[in-house]
């Protein structure tokens, strides 16, 4: 084995790489897209909100990275192979893919019907393994696939932690996080012998402007992490740039928990 020596400057260096990030453009997307292109990557925010993934794009650029937009419906097959075709043809690479796409029916498990849950895990679920293939496919020696699980796909949403005018998280969303946990292990092996790594990510308690609306909520989820505090979007930003790094280059098959501490009791 050639042993491979890092100075500290290059060891999360994203210099020259290209970075497509489905669900790039929500709350903990444009942390991550931002993140990303600060070390260096050039950075296609995906989704399929143009106004949405433009504004991150507009902001990246206005700091001087490198960022496009790219829209594309994660659920549909040949959208996602037809994004990943237009980004080789344009770049020659893709060598890093973080997905954050998902989508949630915010029903409980009474009111959700078989079509819910069937648009509920089209994204989540099906678009994860749209993207994993697609960009599994096109990435060469060295590639990094990045999945966005949750702490909901680990254990159950307490009820308590839920005042009455904020949802419980729905059960199509656990369950469809809970899978790409799987599917990540899974697409590990399949590609490790291509040299491409594909880990996870599973972010806790980061409620977005509508919840944190409603009073108490925030206090409420505190009350829950051993940190004491919910979790701000720039602190997501560390376990992904280290997965896409060379310094995880020997880390594939792996879920990087961020929850304050959530899971751990």
């Amino acid at each position: 084995m050639t042993e491979q020596r890092l100075d500290a400057m290059s060891r999360f260096d994203l210099s020259g790489l290209v970075a497509w990030l489905p669900g790039g453009s929500g709350l903990l997307g444009s942390a991550v897209s931002l993140g990303l292109a600060q070390h260096g990557a050039h950075v296609i925010v995906s989704g399929r909100n143009k106004r949405d993934c433009d504004g991150v794009v507009s902001r990246l650029i206005s700091q001087g990275l490198r960022a496009q937009s790219l829209i594309v419906d994660v659920s549909n097959e040949d959208a996602v192979e037809a994004a990943v075709d237009s980004i080789v043809r344009e770049h020659g690479q893709l060598d890093i893919c973080v997905n954050l796409a998902a989508r949630s029916t915010g029903k409980t498990f009474d009111e959700l019907t078989g079509f819910d849950w069937e648009e509920g895990m089209s994204v989540t679920s099906t678009g994860a393994f749209l993207v994993g293939r697609a960009a599994g496919r096109a990435m060469t020696p060295g590639g990094s696939i990045v999945q966005f699980s949750s702490i909901y796909g680990v254990v159950s949403p307490d009820p308590s932690n839920y005042p009455a005018k904020v949802p419980i998280n729905p059960p199509e969303y656990g369950f469809a996080k809970a899978g790409v946990l799987q599917l990540v292990r899974y697409q590990a092996v399949h590609l490790g012998k291509k040299g491409v790594r594909v880990n996870a990510v599973i972010p806790g308690a980061f409620p977005g402007p509508v919840a944190l609306a409603n009073d108490g909520f925030q206090e409420l989820l505190a009350t829950r992490i051993p940190l004491g505090r919910i979790g701000e979007p720039d602190e997501i930003v560390g376990a992904v740039v280290f997965l896409c790094s060379r310094s995880s280059s020997f880390v594939t098959g792996s879920a990087i928990v961020v929850d304050g501490g959530w899971t751990a009791w």
